[in-house]
């Protein structure tokens, strides 16, 4: 990669990062068969890039080339074909992030599914709506897992649902609208 320095809008110098040369030997045909039948048969897009990378290598494209071509920093090339030449296909995958795994279970996610659909009071609840603090309780209830509000709402947007505020009316404007009938006729 090359960085051009600018001061005052002129070049100041011309500096070339390189990363190290990656020696990448010729696979045996086993190796590049699961490799060719891995990159058909992934469903998860980020790890046929990566196995793409291993097969640019294979035809002697160097660092730089395949970034251009996969579209990803040349750090990401060398480290997913580092990361092959130590540990072999099953290191190319994406691997999940660190931190604490997920809280939510598949059973508490289809519960929320469920309960969302029924009205409150089918479900032993004093309200009429539901709200994602009184889901998050009802949820923690009867999956004994506890979980805030905030986590209810994500998982209910990425299922499609939308959490609306209630429509507020005062009770005097209420009560016009109702004795209200309407535009009269003739």
């Amino acid at each position: 990669m090359i960085q051009w320095g600018k001061e005052c809008g002129r070049v100041e110098k011309r500096k070339e990062c390189v990363t190290a040369p990656i020696t990448f030997p010729r696979l045996d045909a086993a190796t590049l068969s699961e490799l060719r039948q891995r990159y058909e048969e992934t469903p998860n897009v980020e790890s046929r890039t990566r196995y793409q990378m291993i097969l640019l290598a294979q035809q002697d494209y160097k660092v730089l080339q395949i970034a251009r071509i996969v579209l990803r920093s040349e750090d990401t090339v060398a480290r997913v074909l580092n990361r092959f030449l130590a540990g072999g296909l099953d290191a190319v995958p994406r691997r999940a992030p660190p931190g604490r795994g997920r809280r939510v279970t598949a059973a508490w996610e289809a519960e929320l599914l469920r309960v969302i659909e029924l009205d409150p009071h089918e479900v032993g609840q004093e309200t009429a709506n539901w709200t994602t603090e009184l889901l998050a309780e009802y949820l923690g209830q009867q999956t004994d897992i506890q979980v805030t509000e905030e986590t209810v709402r994500v998982y209910l947007h990425a299922h499609g649902y939308v959490c609306k505020r209630p429509t507020w009316t005062l009770r005097r404007k209420a009560g016009e609208q109702a004795d209200d009938v309407g535009k009269e006729c003739g």
